[in-house]
Formats: C-alpha cells, sequence, structure tokens
C-alpha cells in the first residue's frame, strides 16, 4: 500500500461542505471575526485565473473564500486557504504570491491560512521573507499543523467539530501505514463514532466520503469494511448510506483520481501521473510486481493515458498482462 495518499479531491469537497466548521476548528480566532449570517463565496475558478501561470510548484488543495467581517466596518474580505501534504520549499514563496496576487485581482484585503498535512514535525512554515539593498518584504501568515492535533487523541474523540473526524482520519493512515487490518478497525471506528456524532445527513455523507477515499484499503479488506458499515446501520436503524451510494462514492473516488492523473499529463506531470497510475492499480489489483512497476514508468505519456482510460475495468491481474500484451508488443 502506498504512503502517500491523493488527499486533493476529499478536501476540496469537505472545504466545500463546511468551511465555516474548518475555520472554527483550525483558525478559532479568525472564525469569530467572521459574520458567517452574511455567508461566504467561493471563488475557485477566480483562483485558477490568478495563479494557472505561476511555476511554484503542484498545488495540492487551494480554496478561495470570499467574507465579511463581524466589525461591520470592513469591506469584503478574501480568505486564502491551502492544504499541503508534502513538505515543499517553495510554499511560502507560494503563498506569497497567491496573495499579492488575490489583493491585486480583487483590490481586496487577503487573509492567508495553510494547513501543513505532511509528516515532518520540524517542517513548520510561516512567513515568506525577502530583502535587497535595504528593502524587506514580509508576509506572514497563519497555519495549522495536523501533527499537533493528533497529538491529543483523547481531546479529539471528545471534540464535536467534525474536522475533529479528518484529523483523526490523517493520525488512522499514519498509524497503520505497515499494517491494514488495524487501518480496517480504525477506519470503522471512525464510521462508526462520524454516525453516533448526531451530524447531519450532508455532513456525514461528506465525512463519510473524506473517511473512505483517505484511508485506503486492499480490495478484500474495503469489502469487509463495506460490510460492517452496511450491518452496523441495519443493526441501528440509521441508513444514511446505502450500500448503492457507497459503492458510487468508491467509483467516483477512481474516477477523481484518473481526473487528477489526466490533469498532470497536460501540465507535464509525468513522474507523479506514473505514481497515481500505479496507486490506483494496486488499488484494484492488490500490490504490483517490480516487474509491472517498471513496465509502466517505461510507458509513453499517451500509453499511460490509455491505461488510466482503461484501468477501471480490470477486474483481475491477468487483465493488466492482457492490456501490457495488447498495447506494448510489437
Amino acid at each position: 500500500m502506498a504512503d502517500q495518499q491523493d488527499y486533493d479531491s476529499p478536501w476540496k469537497d469537505i472545504l466545500d461542505l463546511q468551511f465555516e466548521e474548518f475555520m472554527a476548528f483550525f483558525f478559532p480566532s479568525a472564525h469569530a471575526q467572521i459574520n458567517w449570517r452574511a455567508g461566504h463565496e467561493f471563488l475557485d475558478k477566480e483562483l485558477q485565473k490568478i495563479t494557472q501561470d505561476a511555476a511554484l510548484g503542484r498545488r495540492v488543495v487551494d480554496k478561495l473564500v470570499k467574507v465579511q467581517l463581524e466589525n461591520g466596518q470592513e469591506q469584503w474580505v478574501l480568505v486564502h486557504v491551502e492544504v499541503q501534504t508534502q513538505p515543499a520549499s517553495g510554499f511560502p514563496e507560494r503563498m506569497f504570491v497567491y496573495h499579492y496576487r488575490i489583493r491585486d485581482r480583487f483590490g481586496a484585503r487577503c487573509a492567508t491560512f495553510g494547513v501543513l498535512a505532511d509528516s515532518d514535525p520540524s517542517w513548520r512554515p510561516a512567513e515568506f521573507r525577502d530583502e535587497l539593498l535595504g528593502t524587506e518584504l514580509v508576509l506572514r501568515f497563519s497555519t495549522a499543523k495536523l501533527l499537533d492535533y493528533e497529538a491529543d487523541l483523547p481531546a479529539l474523540e471528545e471534540e464535536t467539530n467534525p474536522f475533529a473526524l479528518v484529523v483523526m482520519a490523517h493520525a488512522g493512515v499514519r498509524a497503520t501505514a505497515a499494517d491494514p487490518y488495524a487501518r480496517l478497525d480504525w477506519k470503522f471506528g471512525l464510521t462508526r463514532r462520524l454516525f453516533e456524532r448526531g451530524y447531519k445527513r450532508q455532513q456525514i455523507s461528506s465525512l463519510y466520503r473524506f473517511i473512505d477515499w483517505v484511508m485506503l484499503l486492499p480490495e478484500e479488506l474495503e469489502l469487509e469494511y463495506d460490510r460492517r458499515v452496511g450491518e452496523y446501520q441495519e443493526e441501528h436503524k440509521m441508513e444514511y448510506l446505502s450500500s448503492m451510494e457507497r459503492r458510487a462514492m468508491e467509483r467516483g473516488r477512481q474516477a477523481g483520481l484518473l481526473e487528477g492523473v489526466q490533469q498532470g499529463v497536460l501540465q507535464g506531470e509525468l513522474s507523479g501521473r506514473v505514481a497515481t497510475v500505479q496507486r490506483l492499480l494496486a488499488r484494484r489489483l492488490g500490490v504490483l510486481s517490480k516487474e509491472d512497476e517498471q513496465r509502466i514508468r517505461s510507458l509513453s505519456v499517451t500509453m499511460l493515458d490509455r491505461l488510466a482510460d482503461d484501468l477501471l475495468d480490470f477486474a483481475e491481474p491477468a487483465d493488466l498482462q492482457r492490456w501490457f500484451t495488447r498495447y506494448t508488443t510489437q
């Protein structure tokens, strides 16, 4: 099982649905200053236009949200949120570039926040600084480190904010990296907890999707997980998620990964695309052999694109071998 997961889509989805809860959990001081009664507006398309030519590394998850402050004297301000799942030396500069481009494009003040979902306890970027010939430029931004929250799991278990479960899902990925059976127990425990918290159905659905996507399991254990969830709902008469919905989420997860793969082709991210294809193949077929991994790495961009389109129809390892025979044997 790959250690590094694809977290983009689940984070984006849950931020869209539960942004106020996100700010309350990770940045409570800022949350208290926002007038949530006035609503908020996502400006993701505008953010893409602003940042699409910024050659500052891959954006893992980013959101641009327009909100109003509580003091009544402020105009609408922009809140830029970015989630980073791996340490990256260019992260502070990217935060600065996005900040000034947002401010320049909209003519509005911008608050910048980062969520650090990586596994390095010493990586804690909090500012961008540049100095030249007596001119100094500094941008300080707020960050939340998931490892800090994971250090107190009992507190997370008592916390009612749904993002406590988000943090616990990340903690579970790290804690069970070498033990898929332990991950199965952790994943089901989180799912049972989200059913018991009294959340609204939409919240349960988005949290389930997040947990299900982030805490990937081998296929046979996914089936066992699905069985446990179905039995638990039937026993407690809480049919929040039908088996059809759960399987549709599974299909959606795979389609989302493929979309990311295809976008990677357009952006020239060949190595990341190869890794994603390998992860999805491993999820469908089990652990790939070293030979298969090498054959995938040797494929051209065109052939990787064909494999990404075809692999959703694979049901057994022999399907991959037949694919190699059909498309790579001269």
